[in-house]
């Protein structure tokens, strides 16, 4: 006989878990505001400010590429570019999730430690939160591109071929509003 201690018959399906869309993403994407301090601490790359811009750049000259003679075809393909970057996304934003909960909790351990054993249990605790970093900053990065992604794909669904400078990179220089 199984026993089970749940108050609700209900099992939650995270939407990021069904759906690669910009609002899944959201749910699960680390805080920007930590990518410079863990590169800093961490001796890492610092992520670069224009991910999205050069993203939706790059999106935009692939899209340039594809053939838009079947229309079904040509927005079934635009639509499954978009939701590939999301899910690749989510995908590295939730092993970051996974690799930044094992550091806490070595961590943890490492401060509850007697004296004994902390050295090593600290080494091992340092090590785990050096991987949830470069497992977040990898996030990030993938983030930024999905939504730079997400962009291009969707400006041209709604039939929209200009190029709108929404990043700092691509205004143009002397130009300011």
């Amino acid at each position: 006989m199984f026993l089970t201690y749940t108050d609700t018959n209900v099992v939650r399906f995270p939407r990021e878990l069904r759906c690669f869309d910009l609002d899944a993403l959201i749910a699960v994407e680390p805080d920007i505001m930590q990518a410079d301090l863990l590169s800093e601490r961490y001796g890492l790359d610092i992520l670069p400010f224009d991910l999205i811009d050069v993203a939706e750049t790059e999106a935009r000259e692939r899209i340039a590429e594809l053939n838009a003679t079947d229309p079904v075809v040509f927005q079934a393909t635009l639509r499954r570019m978009s939701e590939q970057a999301f899910a690749r996304a989510i995908e590295l934003c939730l092993r970051a999730q996974k690799v930044d909960a094992r550091a806490r909790r070595l961590r943890r351990q490492a401060d509850a430690a007697k004296p004994a054993e902390a050295g090593f249990l600290n080494v091992c605790a340092e090590d785990a939160e050096r991987s949830a970093a470069i497992a977040t900053l990898a996030a990030l990065a993938a983030s930024h591109r999905a939504r730079g992604i997400d962009a291009a794909v969707s400006l041209k669904l709604q039939g929209c071929d200009r190029f709108f400078p929404f990043g700092l990179v691509t205004l143009p220089v002397g130009k300011r509003a």
